[in-house]
């Protein structure tokens, strides 16, 4: 994964798909990882996407959980899920690089064809508050191993926020730790076993700070437009490219020979 002899193109593909990645989380405060892998997949690995996802990511989330109400709050109501999501994400994250592009591609498509149907088809499914406990560590786990695997854990974090039924700002609230706190053990894993490469860093940077630029539009634009139609448009996007990853890799799996 030497990007170091593209550093013009890389740096373009960078900063544009988490220019982008940052508007969307700013909209509805969710989806830099989906969108701004998603779009690099459609120009380099998804390894390589997932290591230079890592720094905007880590920044980003750190920027909106600084913006929460009652932070110390957050941290105790949601500890369990945080714990379990990390214990998880530092076990599955040192197999990302061991099981290969197609594999991480497929997982990752999988887990944005999920998102997709979380959000498009909604999740009315509301738990009762005496099993919290179960449910965030049950959606922690299953948070951990996408996590690990593919950089993506928002997904159960979704799924966890919708069964409580959170007013929005607390969603944001709350997503924005959870996926920060996810940030630290991935970044372990991905740096203990190369998918995070030290002539990343300079692009994790630039990708930071497009990231904090459309962020800080997106939030700008929450009260402007639509953000339902803003949101089925950007799922749709997601479902073309999830099925396009998951061919690309049965092709070259050689299913369809």
């Amino acid at each position: 994964m030497d990007i170091l002899n593209n550093g013009n193109e890389i740096s373009i593909i960078v900063a544009i798909a988490f220019f982008l990645a940052g508007v969307v989380k700013g909209v509805i405060g969710i989806g830099l990882p989906t969108t701004a892998i998603t779009i690099m997949t459609f120009f380099i690995s998804p390894l390589m996407a997932l290591g230079l996802n890592l720094i905007p990511m880590t920044v980003t989330n750190i920027w909106q959980f600084s913006k929460a109400d009652n932070p110390k709050k957050i941290v105790a109501n949601y500890k369990y899920f945080a714990i379990t999501l990390v214990i998880c994400i530092l076990i599955t994250s040192f197999y990302a690089n061991q099981i290969g592009d197609n594999i991480v591609r497929i997982i990752f498509a999988c887990a944005v064809l999920l998102f997709v149907s979380v959000n498009f088809f909604g999740f009315n499914f509301k738990m009762n508050p005496k099993h919290d406990v179960f449910w965030q560590s049950s959606l922690g786990t299953l948070g951990g191993i996408f996590g690990g695997a593919a950089s993506i854990w928002a997904v159960p974090v979704t799924m966890y926020l919708l069964m409580k039924n959170v007013k929005p700002k607390h969603f944001v609230d709350v997503s924005g730790f959870l996926i920060t706190i996810g940030c630290i053990p991935v970044s372990v894993g991905y740096i203990a076993t190369g998918v995070f490469q030290p002539n990343m860093f300079i692009y994790g940077a630039l990708g930071s700070v497009t990231a904090v630029i459309g962020f800080q539009i997106g939030e700008k634009l929450r009260n402007k437009i639509n953000a339902k139609t803003f949101k089925n448009l950007l799922l749709i996007f997601f479902s073309i490219a999830a099925l396009k990853m998951i061919i690309q890799s049965l092709v070259e799996f050689e299913v369809f020979i």
